[in-house]
């Protein structure tokens, strides 16, 4: 795969566009994954007090979305059991209504810290666990070829998490289900989107795309332990939700998805790079995807910026490379100068997801460039970076960041060359095959921690 490059281009990018022979170029490539390999074994490896288990994470604490990630990282590396342990360590912190918090801290957190961080805490507790635990069972599943390592009680847990979403966060009843807040998503900073913890109005398109995604994994993990009602019952929520994210979501003047405000039924109109989520899951119809990608992705006055995609179109009022909270914001929302930035930072969790979205669409030369720059972006760097400035491809955030995420990044251009996308929701039986990619990367499936992190 060729790197595409807009403006200045670094020694790196020059050396796989023409300065290297194919073979040096591999050899670089095997060594950044083989650096990927020795950060995982010697400092990602947790463990939780209250469960006993231990796990995988380059935060300290357990979270949703990056456990995901970490998953397909895992499954690449034979590190798989890390993740069932992470994924039954969300299901240990369940409510008797099926919440589970978002976050899971490696420590209890104690009751004499300082004021602000009580506020914090007590915020995200109150936020349940985004939707990707039956994805993450469905990638454990198709590795090992078998959903049998899933107990009763752990299918019992997943099935009531994923109904708390659909009776405790709809709460219109229209198909369509709301972020409690923009830390809640993720995309800590787009308060002008999803608006600050406890806001609750914001039916996203990201959101609902996971939760359609998240659906479409629990048909095929029912299916595959015999639970052929709760199977036709998933897919007709996948089915509604779908439906509604392309009729209530899409915006046929601007040629974008927005997201609802559930208070009054407008249209919020932000341009987030979420509005490409549809493309990534499969939900737009080839004419939206086509309009997004001709009218938006390859507009450099919104989302073609040097190093794309980056989170806000470069056209929003709020897009920046740093983000600087609203002047009076109470301390607990205003998240800190230079917090994790989705105002403009480009960031692998939504690359990665849209790279495969376009090349399942046909967007191929569009899919490349998101998966070369993000190779480029983490390349240069001496350590992995928790996001990138969409601008410049500098590092931004925390570091060295070896969560999946961000380091998945070294797999994708390989993925998309060989058609091979392990977030799409298939039948168990059709069991992931890391092993092209691995030979071709020299991964070897036998990872073992050497370090137990404090």
């Amino acid at each position: 795969m060729m790197l595409a490059i807009d403006g200045a281009t670094t020694d790196h990018a020059r050396q796989i566009q023409g300065g290297e022979s194919p073979r040096e170029s591999t050899r670089n490539h095997q060594l950044l994954v083989q650096r990927i390999r020795d950060l995982m074994a010697t400092r990602g490896i947790q463990h939780n007090e209250e469960s006993g288990l231990d796990y995988y994470s380059s935060y300290g604490d357990l979270y949703d979305w990056e456990l995901y990630f970490d998953s397909i990282l895992l499954a690449y590396y034979g590190g798989e059991d890390y993740a069932i342990q992470g994924l039954r360590i969300f299901l240990k912190k369940q409510q008797p209504n099926g919440f589970i918090p978002r976050r899971i801290p490696k420590h209890p957190i104690p009751e004499n810290v300082a004021p602000l961080s009580q506020r914090l805490y007590s915020e995200e507790k109150k936020e349940h666990c985004k939707p990707f635990l039956f994805q993450i069972a469905l990638i454990i599943s198709r590795t090992r070829g078998s959903a049998q390592w899933i107990t009763p009680e752990d299918y019992n847990a997943l099935h009531a998490y994923l109904f708390h979403w659909f009776e405790g966060w709809d709460q219109d009843q229209n198909d369509l289900c709301e972020w409690s807040s923009a830390p809640h998503s993720g995309s800590d900073t787009q308060l002008e989107r999803i608006g600050p913890w406890g806001s609750r109005f914001c039916e996203g398109t990201d959101l609902n795309c996971y939760i359609y995604r998240e659906c479409k994994a629990a048909v095929h993990l029912a299916q595959a332990l015999g639970h052929a009602e709760d199977a036709r019952m998933f897919e007709n929520h996948a089915r509604r939700t779908a439906q509604a994210i392309r009729t209530k979501l899409w915006n046929d003047k601007d040629g974008l998805f927005y997201d609802r405000d559930a208070r009054d039924g407008k249209t919020i109109k932000v341009k987030s790079a979420s509005t490409f989520l549809p493309i990534a899951v499969g939900i737009a119809t080839p004419k939206q995807a086509q309009i997004l990608v001709e009218r938006h992705l390859n507009n450099s006055e919104e989302f073609a910026s040097p190093f794309p995609v980056p989170s806000y179109a470069r056209s929003e009022a709020a897009y920046t490379q740093r983000f600087e909270p609203a002047p009076g914001l109470d301390p607990v929302y205003a998240l800190g100068s230079n917090h994790a930035n989705w105002c403009g930072g480009m960031w692998p969790h939504w690359n990665i997801q849209i790279s495969h979205g376009l090349q399942d669409y046909g967007f191929h030369k569009e899919a490349s460039l998101l998966a070369d720059k993000l190779l480029e972006a983490i390349s240069v760097e001496e350590g992995f970076y928790e996001w990138y400035n969409a601008e410049t491809g500098s590092g931004c955030g925390v570091n060295p960041f070896w969560a999946g995420a961000t380091v998945l990044g070294a797999m994708l251009p390989v993925e998309l060359d060989k058609g091979f996308n392990p977030m799409e929701p298939r039948p168990v039986d059709q069991t992931l095959d890391f092993r092209s990619i691995r030979e071709i990367l020299g991964v070897t499936a036998d990872f073992k921690p050497r370090h137990v992190s404090d």
